[in-house]
């Protein structure tokens, strides 16, 4: 996939872009997973300023009420709610799924889930573990249970990882039954999510249905780079001063953010090629562009095993069987 040359490179992070994506967010409904802190918490705040109602689909409520607190502090018109969803529990993805099923919904971000795996490995949903549980699987749920909405111009966005280039993923041992490390854990879950995104935006091409799926990758995004909000970012002097000695190849979770928020608004991305991945220009860190996703999430065996993840996770049921 040849990345587009039209799209238009944001600024660098949520807040210079607010002139951009001021007219863009107007009568729209965005659901972000995972929204009370990190990159969830910025997306939210800038779909806020552009004018977006934003859903704050979070586990903890207290958490999520914090964070609209603070949306509201900078955006007072700011149109947020709060709706519970642990992406660890498939009853949790059917109860948000029932909640939107009779709601304007515009793009859902799927941004809830572990960054730090568990250092052994932890039995999750599907005999699969704790981490693409949380990371894939729950959020594979959600979009089952919503699968009639994607016959309107609907955008899913899978969050990936730039981990998914730096560590090879093993189609045969997804469930990580033997070799399990938290750090292959973690990359092997963003993989799934970035080859099921890749999946899904070609199979709704080939139902002719108006929906898009992108997939994006935040780059090397540090709390110790980002922005302070009180109980949301408050990196101590420690990460503050790591953040700054990693500043030439890192950036802050306001800047990562942006690629979420330009797959849920950015109209020119209607038009871009299918199977489209969002990511810094530099990888690490940079303005977003159009990007090439990792070999790997792009070729039919993974594609296939996470769409057939995807399958079970819906109980058998593939709601896009062509």
């Amino acid at each position: 996939m040849k990345p587009a040359t039209r799209y238009p490179r944001p600024a660098t992070d949520i807040y210079a872009n607010r002139q951009r994506w001021a007219p863009l967010g107007q009568g729209k409904t965005v659901v972000v997973t995972g929204a009370n802190s990190g990159l969830g918490f910025f997306a939210s705040l800038g779909l806020a300023r552009a004018g977006a109602q934003v859903i704050l689909a979070c586990r903890n409520q207290s958490r999520a009420e914090h964070a609209m607190e603070q949306i509201r502090l900078r955006v007072p018109a700011a149109s947020v709610e709060f709706m519970q969803f642990d992406s660890s529990r498939m009853e949790s993805a059917m109860g948000l799924a029932a909640e939107l099923r009779n709601r304007p919904l515009d793009a859902l971000i799927a941004n809830a889930g572990v960054i730090r795996a568990p250092q052994s490995r932890v039995e999750g949903l599907l005999g699969h573990e704790l981490t693409m549980s949380t990371n894939f699987i729950g959020h594979a749920r959600l979009v089952g249970e919503l699968a009639e909405r994607f016959a309107q111009p609907l955008r899913f966005i899978g969050l990936g990882s730039m981990s998914t280039r730096m560590l090879a993923t093993d189609p045969q041992n997804l469930a990580l039954t033997r070799d399990y490390h938290p750090y292959r854990a973690y990359a092997q879950s963003k993989a799934a999510v970035q080859a099921f995104t890749l999946a899904l935006d070609h199979r709704l091409r080939q139902l002719d249905l108006p929906a898009r799926a992108l997939a994006i990758h935040p780059g090397y995004s540090l709390s110790g780079l980002t922005s302070q909000v009180p109980n949301i970012n408050e990196p101590d002097f420690a990460k503050r001063l790591i953040g700054q000695l990693q500043s030439s190849f890192a950036q802050g979770k306001h800047e990562g953010a942006v690629g979420l928020v330009e797959a849920a608004l950015a109209p020119e991305l209607e038009d871009a090629p299918r199977g489209s991945y969002l990511g810094p220009k530099y990888l690490t860190k940079g303005p977003t562009a159009l990007a090439s996703p990792a070999k790997a999430t792009r070729g039919k065996e993974l594609q296939s095993k996470a769409w057939e993840l995807f399958v079970e996770a819906n109980e058998g049921l593939d709601p896009f069987a062509l």
